[in-house]
């Protein structure tokens, strides 16, 4: 009888070396379409926030709900004591990852924000990129009814009302912050921040999804942005706050984000 010939070694390694190969190309196409379904998700996320912010004020005779996470706002304003604030609830909680807070205690929290009613699934509160045990990735921005910092409380424009808004189309609600300030203390998360009078970054800007960042408006439409400034990624990467950047392309970036918080800029 004739003796059936196996692979050789030779052969064998031959096919691993096409299979690696194959892999080699196929690995960044799938990686590129999976975070491509993380935006539209994420994207779609923002539109719900957006949409629920817009069905608040619209009930709320045209109040911005409070816009910095964990802190409810009653009596005078912090930063003008001679303006008294009418008592608002936090559009969320002071979310925190595990095991300060299980996912269980994270969801109740969410629950408990001002726009619960208009938006009752947790996943609209989360990037699906996000961090395992974190239940929220979005922040809101200083300008709509978030934290007064008090350097820029008398110049910023700050809206507290659907009223102080000209071309809502063109002005920033919700960000994919991706990592929340606070989150990791004790402290309460807040607002995000861009400075109004200076050409400088506040918080880092956010490079989730491939250098750039995902963002709502106040008419309810969300849109991604790719980040121009090769400093604007890395202070995203680093995690950098209270920078002025270092090339042209860096300053685009931020005056861009800077008009869409504010609708101008204040220098």
């Amino acid at each position: 009888m004739a003796k059936r010939r196996g692979f050789t070694l030779v052969e064998l390694l031959v096919v691993i070396a096409i299979i690696a190969l194959l892999m080699s190309i196929l690995m960044p196409a799938l990686n590129r379409a999976r975070e491509l379904g993380r935006r539209a998700v994420c994207l779609g996320n923002l539109k719900q926030l957006a949409l629920a912010w817009v069905m608040y004020a619209d009930e709320n005779g045209g109040n911005l709900v409070n816009g910095r996470a964990g802190r409810d706002r009653i009596g005078p304003d912090p930063y003008d004591p001679t303006q008294t604030i009418v008592t608002e609830k936090a559009w969320v909680g002071a979310l925190r990852p595990t095991p300060t807070q299980t996912e269980q205690v994270q969801k109740r929290i969410l629950r408990e924000g001002a726009l619960w009613p208009y938006a009752k699934i947790p996943k609209v509160f989360k990037c699906p990129a996000g961090q395992v045990g974190h239940m929220l990735t979005y922040s809101m921005v200083d300008a709509m009814n978030g934290v007064r910092r008090p350097l820029t409380a008398q110049n910023q424009v700050w809206a507290n009302n659907r009223a102080d808004l000209t071309k809502a189309n063109t002005r920033i609600v919700f960000i994919d912050e991706g990592r929340i300030r606070g989150r990791l203390t004790n402290n309460n998360n807040e607002s995000y921040r861009v400075w109004y009078d200076r050409a400088q970054w506040g918080s880092a800007p956010s490079i989730r999804h491939r250098d750039g960042m995902t963002v709502s408006f106040a008419d309810a439409h969300s849109v991604y942005w790719k980040w121009k400034g090769l400093d604007t990624i890395q202070f995203g990467k680093d995690g950098t706050v209270n920078v002025a950047p270092n090339t042209s392309e860096g300053f685009m970036d931020l005056e861009k984000m800077q008009r869409a918080v504010y609708g101008r800029l204040g220098y």
